[in-house]
């Protein structure tokens, strides 16, 4: 898999932010977010992503396999 980094901050992103974007942002988004500039763009907090992370993959979301 090809290594992507932050659009705002250049920090490498791993396959469940990568998933966490397509789910919350879009499926065919191409720009992503490292989970810190991404609670910032939504007004949240890293932690409530990490929660949101586990629910999608507990509710056996495909974008996170």
């Amino acid at each position: 898999m090809k290594k992507i980094n932050c659009e705002r901050c250049g920090a490498l992103v791993n396959k469940d932010t990568i998933a966490l974007n397509k789910k919350l942002i879009s499926k065919h988004t191409k720009e992503f977010f490292c989970l810190e500039c991404l609670a910032k763009y939504l007004d949240t907090s890293v932690e409530a992503l990490m929660e949101k992370i586990e629910q999608f993959k507990e509710e056996g979301c495909t974008l996170f396999i």
